[in-house]
């Protein structure tokens, strides 16, 4: 065995442990996950020059997950051309869209059965410390944790903020139920049901965001509506009334109730008074809307919302809410990329979709519930212009479907 292919084995299986540790870091600590993502390209440029590391990447090529990601990117790119932003503001947007150009090489890296099994226990593990800590904030101050709000009803977010904290846990949840739904000892499957349980109740009362409890309703109404499908008409409709009922006691609670009272509030009083989260969206929907139609097919050029908002909202406080970005990441594409634009993010969601109903129940339930997620996600947030939210979907994008890829392909493997 020569030199030379030792070195680029020993690089690519130094790229696949790097890549575990950025499904470890990116819950809690960006700059963390950066350092690991910009380790994992750099040892797997460098095994390039062997013949595993070229076939796993042509391998990935195949995954059709690539294709409608490099076309988005290479249309962000594109629609620089006829930006109004300076170039600062080009550069900075086209680098928070960069990872959808990185989607074929974490395939590749994921090629391998037990790097997929370690990048979900990776990940998992990671939201297990946050969702423990999440729940001994309640009676213990920690000095290092982003909120020292102690008692029920404040806002208990360990790491980052409460949107990408909730989003996170969401797809955790489904991971717990997943797992609680294979074959395995029942004290293994209740432990799992109490894992569910707590992170639920996380989102729904530990958390200040509504943004969480739009991706958990999402995630958790599909998951079990698809195992249900699976069975038979009266199974699926005592799962509606199940989830119904569900939703019903999370949303009649003292704490839910007072929220949702206060987004119709705000969202009636919308443009009138202060800022409030809901008015601002309200307001930034029909902003884009408007200004989405003179230039509906190609938009009005990657990073021009700031420029167009702050001619736009004027009003003294606001603009520091609604300029950076529109909060909704479908609004966002539109008003940038035009329709093109948006109608390839589509495209990168629908392929999750169509290769999900090619597998049996269980996996079709966690990849449908993770979309759900990520529709709620971006519904409400700019989530893949946002750090913390752009590493969790990108990359459990390509965990998700390197996983249903390989599924159908090979033989039965554990895990996802």
């Amino acid at each position: 065995m020569s030199l030379a292919h030792t070195l680029n084995t020993g690089a690519f299986k130094g790229a696949q442990a790097g890549l575990v540790l950025v499904f470890f870091a990116f819950p809690m600590s960006v700059a963390l996950a950066n350092v690991a993502l910009l380790l994992t390209l750099l040892l797997w440029a460098l095994s390039l020059g062997g013949a595993a590391s070229r076939a796993a990447l042509r391998e990935a090529f195949r995954n059709p997950l690539v294709g409608p990601a490099l076309a988005l990117f290479a249309w962000i790119v594109i629609a620089v051309a006829w930006s109004p932003a300076d170039r600062e503001g080009v550069t900075g947007f086209v680098q928070k869209y960069l990872k959808f150009a990185m989607i074929p090489v974490f395939i590749a890296l994921l090629q391998d059965a037990r790097v997929r099994r370690r990048c979900w226990q990776a990940f998992a593990v990671a939201l297990l410390f946050t969702l423990a800590v999440t729940w001994l904030n309640v009676w213990f101050d920690f000095s290092w944790t982003r909120t020292h709000n102690q008692g029920f009803g404040g806002d208990h977010t360990v790491f980052k903020d409460y949107i990408s904290q909730g989003l996170m846990m969401s797809v955790f949840a489904s991971l717990c139920a997943f797992w609680a739904t294979d074959r395995q000892p029942g004290w293994r499957r209740a432990g799992l049901i109490l894992l569910w349980a707590a992170a639920s109740a996380s989102i729904l009362v530990l958390l200040a965001g509504r943004t969480g409890y739009l991706a958990w309703a999402a995630s958790t109404a599909v998951f079990a509506l698809v195992l249900a499908a699976a069975r038979s008409r009266w199974v699926v409709i005592a799962t509606l009334v199940g989830v119904g009922a569900l939703f019903a006691a999370a949303v009649t609670s003292p704490v839910l109730l007072d929220r949702w009272q206060g987004a119709v509030n705000e969202a009636a009083n919308a443009g009138n008074g202060p800022v409030t989260s809901i008015g601002a969206r309200v307001q930034m929907i029909r902003f884009v809307l408007e200004r989405a139609a003179d230039a509906p097919l190609l938009g009005h050029g990657t990073a021009s919302y700031p420029v167009g908002a702050k001619q736009h909202f004027t009003a003294p406080g606001y603009c520091e809410v609604v300029c950076p970005h529109p909060h909704n990441q479908f609004l966002f594409f539109l008003y940038e990329q035009g329709a093109i634009g948006l109608l390839l993010f589509l495209a990168f969601i629908a392929v999750i979709v169509r290769e999900a109903w090619r597998h049996e129940p269980r996996r079709r339930a966690l990849a449908l519930a993770f979309v759900a997620t990520l529709c709620a996600a971006c519904v409400s947030h700019s989530s893949f212009w946002l750090s913390t939210e752009n590493h969790c979907l990108i990359l459990m994008s390509a965990l998700v479907m390197a996983s249903l890829i390989a599924r159908r392909a090979r033989a039965p493997e554990p895990g996802p």
